[in-house]
């Protein structure tokens, strides 16, 4: 059986900074930032667990439906000031609907 490890430095680091609505969730074996909204859309930040200087997250939003598929990926995702700029337009978005 697979096991994924614990989460890394670097993840911690930006789970901290993002603050405590978001947690640490394993989706396909990796160790991803998730933050579930009250309508049931969710995000999944990808990427961030590894020990890479460089920062490359990409977000994925999930339908509010059991068996939901992604529904929008935001790629290229540079920087910690880019990732929150994105989680809050993407959360002003999926809250509205």
């Amino acid at each position: 059986m697979l096991k994924t490890k614990s989460p890394g430095k670097n993840i911690k680091e930006v789970l901290r900074k993002l603050g405590n609505r978001y947690t640490i969730k394993t989706i396909d074996f990796e160790n991803c930032i998730y933050l579930m909204l009250d309508n049931g859309y969710f995000f999944e930040v990808s990427g961030l667990d590894n020990t890479k200087k460089s920062f490359d997250a990409t977000i994925y939003v999930w339908g509010n439906t059991e068996g939901s598929k992604t529904i929008e990926t935001i790629p290229n995702i540079d920087s910690l000031d880019m990732l929150k700029d994105c989680l809050q337009e993407a959360e002003g978005k999926y809250l509205k609907l």
